[in-house]
């Protein structure tokens, strides 16, 4: 195959995938597979190899992020049952003050984000921050636009299906991915919030139906540090489980973080944790047993699909070196590299609305080209997962939530939920250029 007609494949599949997703409203799972076999037939795979190369992808990434992305999203779900999310969030408003409400939310989210879906950070969140501007005279459009910071950590952060899948496919460790995210999803937290700043004084009719509530806190009798725990302990877990290996290998605390500091472990224990100290009495409990796992099932039954199938096209790129073809082409043009992984996430991200869906393809696409373009597994996945966070708007479905509950017509969605995910994208790609560009990654 010519360099030519490769580049004009991946764009038709690209422009696929995108019309099907963005366009015609497709499922991601559907547009996915469609595009798969697309691929595979495109770029000349033997019709009766593309069953079970499409079945080798999939089995193989789901293997390595089905339990893991299960975890996660029963981990989200029990903190939002529980109160947990209301817990830490007026926490840190009560710490803040009023007059640093905004850093208080933007903290909040941000901390949120690692497990809990971004649309469910908005949904727990807004009928508060209502109360808050009703209080504090700040405009919703400046709470909107400041409760985006999760979707930084949910692009950056494992264990939110996103970046578990990035990591999976590029093969990174989830003890790298998760400080280094953190570390990139900083200047993110920080340019959402001055942004917005600049919002607080714009006119917003507040939402009647968040108003004068019974105190949300008055509910919520738990302590911080029971509300925080189930998410603290498994990213420390699994961090360490990466610092013993390097520092103290072959003794004995080696190994044993080694078993707990496995991801899955991890994860393990944070639910359990979350049961323990925030249910009372959860073995009497019928949905706390069985009803809260159904629906973990169901949650994450999607992006465990959109993940797997993101391996399926890793492996037909892989397979018909696709991939080194498009790399030389990049090299050979001077490109950096690292712009490749962090423009697809972009692309990808602004046309079908899924921060999910960018890093997972963004992933599929690039690892078979790393070693060409000379970037390090590392420095492809923090440019993919920074370029996914930018931008929300008509057609993300967390885009309408968050204006439907805000109260905000589009123009002033836009400008809050659109202005603040991309300028808190673009902080996270600028982060991650010095990072690369200095040589530390």
């Amino acid at each position: 195959m010519s360099s030519t007609y490769v580049v004009i494949v991946l764009c038709i599949v690209v422009a696929l995938l995108i019309l099907m997703v963005g366009k015609l409203k497709f499922h991601a799972i559907l547009a996915l597979l469609i595009a798969t076999i697309t691929l595979g037939i495109l770029v000349g795979t033997p019709l009766e190899k593309i069953p079970s190369t499409l079945n080798s992808g999939f089995g193989s990434t789901c293997t390595s992020v089905a339990l893991v992305i299960f975890l996660g999203s029963l981990l989200g779900l029990i903190l939002s049952e529980t109160g947990a999310i209301v817990k830490l969030t007026t926490s840190l408003v009560d710490f803040c003050g009023k007059k640093r409400v905004l850093w208080a939310i933007g903290t909040s989210a941000c901390i949120l984000g690692i497990p809990v879906f971004p649309d469910t950070v908005s949904l727990l969140t807004i009928p508060l921050c209502t109360n808050l501007a009703q209080q504090t005279g700040i405009s919703m459009m400046a709470f909107a636009a400041v409760i985006q910071v999760s979707i930084v950590t949910s692009s950056l952060v494992p264990p939110t299906p996103g970046p578990v899948a990035g990591a999976a496919t590029l093969g990174l460790s989830l003890g790298e991915a998760i400080p280094w995210g953190i570390l990139v999803s900083i200047p993110g937290l920080i340019a959402t919030v001055l942004y917005a700043s600049t919002l607080k004084n714009e006119h917003v009719e507040l939402n009647v139906n968040f108003l004068n509530q019974e105190d949300t806190k008055d509910k919520i009798t738990m302590s911080l540090i029971r509300a925080i725990l189930p998410i603290v302990v498994p990213v420390l877990l699994i961090v360490g489980q990466t610092v013993t290996g390097v520092l103290l290998p072959g003794t004995i605390l080696a190994s044993v973080m080694n078993f707990i500091g496995a991801p899955l472990s991890a994860l393990i224990i944070g639910c359990f944790l979350a049961v323990f100290l925030q249910v009372k009495e959860w073995w009497k409990r019928e949905d706390v047993r069985n009803d809260w796992i159904s629906k973990a099932v169901i949650d994450c039954a999607g992006p465990v699909f959109i993940t797997a199938l993101g391996g399926s096209l890793a492996a037909f790129i892989k397979s018909a070196g696709v991939a080194e073809t498009l790399a030389n082409l990049v090299v050979s043009a001077h490109i950096p590299g690292i712009f490749v992984p962090m423009l697809i996430g972009i692309l990808i991200r602004i046309v079908t609305g899924s921060n999910t869906l960018a890093v997972t393809t963004s992933a599929a696409l690039c690892q078979p080209m790393l070693e060409t373009l000379g970037v390090s597994t590392l420095a492809a996945y923090l440019a993919m997962c920074s370029g996914g966070v930018a931008f929300s708007h008509a057609n993300s479905s967390g885009f309408w939530l968050t204006c439907s509950l805000s109260n905000l017509d589009f123009k002033q969605g836009l400008r809050s939920v659109g202005g603040s995910t991309l300028i808190g994208g673009l902080a996270c790609c600028a982060m991650t250029l010095v990072l690369y560009f200095t040589g530390i990654i």
